[in-house]
């Protein structure tokens, strides 16, 4: 382990250096932590650290009169500059002192792992022994992946050849992992970077792969792929039991393959999986193979878009009817549609609540029990989650809620719901198809059941009602195109055409005069 003394006069961010680096792993080992300087020239001369990560800006000595000092003594030992971005003519001075590099603040985890990484190798060179130790073979064979999985074709092979001596395989298949660590709780940072470090260590223990860390992914080289079941079982209870109750995580594994200069390619496919993390469902491995939902993405925009409004009409009347299995597959038909067309997760989520908001507030009109108010959260919900699947839990748990509580006629012959139905909604564009497909009937079935009850046709049963409410509103003063909009009928020519068939009169004829209402009887039921 090399010696580091990190120097910076914020204790906040002293401590962060401690905490979000895992050092030991990279090879060091902090031997102190001071506030200036002046004591960091002091305790370099007890200690002689091999690396100084250190701040320039700094009360009583700064970092570059720090160098400047341990330099007289010290020619070896490498400086990492932490610099503000106002600090950067100070950063260039340093530089022309042979220190090792900087970063900028604030810092970011991934950029100062890799200089630290790149520091240890010429540490390695300077002190002759990157090759007695285990693990510079394993930093130089992380180092080897992270450059094959980004390499050119052309240099593919050179990479490999390298990394050949350092691996050995189950069998000839190749194959890479990623994971991406989410937070379930308000975990934090360090509890988030333990874990990745958990997953690491944990398959090194196991033998199950090489690690390596790029952007927010820890990656694995797998020893053996993920086509054997028990395999692939193995790798997602490691996974799990690093995570604990505070993270979950989503994984995704690229192609096979069966040269290591080929392992691009595994890898490109596993973060393209992972591009479309919202549609992949969480605690789970996803193989590039399996038909999951992210491929319907790679067509999105070749359909047409989703009719929110039809979707929203058919969810309403599933609410009204209390079928909670026609709520559960209309949010699925809701949810292929939207995923067919956008695959993005605002456009799913955004088309998702329009269509939630509209029916409930259709509902709400038509059920005084049914306060829309109540439904809020679960809008700001939907927003929340970060799985597409947890989104559609999310909805249909609350709205399979809803249908039971409004679902008291249930239990009544379906030919009887129906003619409910009617009655409540007689005004909306009706069709027999429609209630067929709702109570999952056939509809030239339904259509005989129904007319075996009533005595009439769907149709004929529809315009009675609507006629009935039509004589309701003459009488009550509307105007004669107001109550043909108001019953269903949007063109009043047709209107009076079927107000006289069913009446006998026209409804001018009958508007305002009860003496003639009281002629004409309706039967429906």
């Amino acid at each position: 382990m090399y010696k580091v003394l990190v120097v910076d006069d914020e204790p906040a961010i002293r401590q962060g250096l401690l905490k979000i680096v895992d050092w030991e792993t990279l090879g060091f080992r902090v031997v102190g932590d001071v506030s200036n300087g002046r004591k960091a020239v002091a305790l370099h001369h007890e200690l002689s650290p091999e690396l100084i990560v250190i701040d320039i800006r700094m009360p009583r000595m700064d970092g570059l009169q720090a160098i400047r000092e341990i330099r007289k003594t010290d020619g070896d030992c490498q400086f990492l500059i932490l610099s503000g971005y106002s600090d950067f003519a100070y950063a260039k001075q340093a530089i022309k002192m042979n220190v090792s590099g900087y970063v900028l603040k604030p810092i970011d985890v991934e950029e100062l792992r890799e200089e630290l990484l790149r520091i240890r190798s010429k540490l390695d060179r300077l002190s002759g022994r990157a090759n007695l130790s285990e693990f510079h073979a394993d930093a130089l064979r992380e180092e080897l992946i992270l450059k094959l999985i980004a390499a050119d074709p052309a240099d593919a092979p050179e990479l490999a050849s390298e990394l050949v001596p350092l691996t050995s395989f189950a069998g000839k298949s190749k194959q890479i992992l990623l994971v991406e660590a989410e937070e379930i709780s308000q975990a934090g940072l360090v509890y988030l970077e333990s874990v990745k470090t958990r997953w690491l260590e944990a398959a090194e223990t196991e033998g199950f792969g090489y690690g390596f860390q790029t952007g927010p992914y820890i990656g694995f080289l797998l020893k053996e792929d993920l086509n054997r079941h028990e395999t692939k079982n193995e790798w997602t209870q490691l996974l799990k039991d690093a995570c604990g109750l505070k993270l979950g995580f989503t994984a995704a594994a690229g192609r096979i393959v069966y040269e290591l200069a080929d392992t691009r390619q595994s890898y490109e496919d596993a973060l393209g999986l992972l591009k479309n993390r919202f549609l992949l469902a969480e605690g789970q491995i996803h193989m590039v193979t399996e038909p999951v939902l992210s491929h319907i993405a790679t067509e999105s925009y070749r359909h047409a878009p989703p009719d929110l409004e039809a979707l929203s009409t058919k969810l309403f009347y599933m609410l009204d009817l209390g079928r909670r299995e026609g709520v559960a597959e209309t949010l699925e038909e809701a949810g292929r549609a939207l995923v067919a067309y956008d695959s993005s997760e605002t456009a799913i989520k955004t088309g998702l609540a329009k269509m939630l908001s509209v029916a409930l507030s259709k509902l709400a009109a038509l059920h005084q029990s049914v306060d829309i108010q109540e439904y809020a959260p679960l809008l700001a919900e939907l927003y929340q989650h970060t799985h597409y699947d947890r989104v559609m839990s999310a909805a249909h748990s609350q709205l399979a809620e809803l249908a039971g509580r409004l679902g008291g006629k249930g239990s009544l012959p379906v030919v009887k719901q129906v003619m409910d139905f009617i009655q409540r909604h007689y005004q909306e564009n009706l069709k027999l198809e429609m209630m067929a497909e709702m109570y999952n009937y056939n509809k030239g079935y339904l259509g005989r059941m129904f007319k075996q009850h009533t005595g009439d046709s769907f149709h004929t049963f529809l315009d009675k009602v609507r006629i009935q409410q039509a004589i309701r509103f003459l009488r009550e003063g509307h105007k004669v195109y107001e109550v043909s909009e108001l019953v269903g009928y949007p063109n009043v020519d047709y209107f009076h055409s079927k107000f006289k068939k069913y009446v006998g009169a026209s409804p001018s004829s009958i508007k305002g005069s009860p003496s003639q209402i009281e002629k004409f009887s309706l039967e429906t039921s």
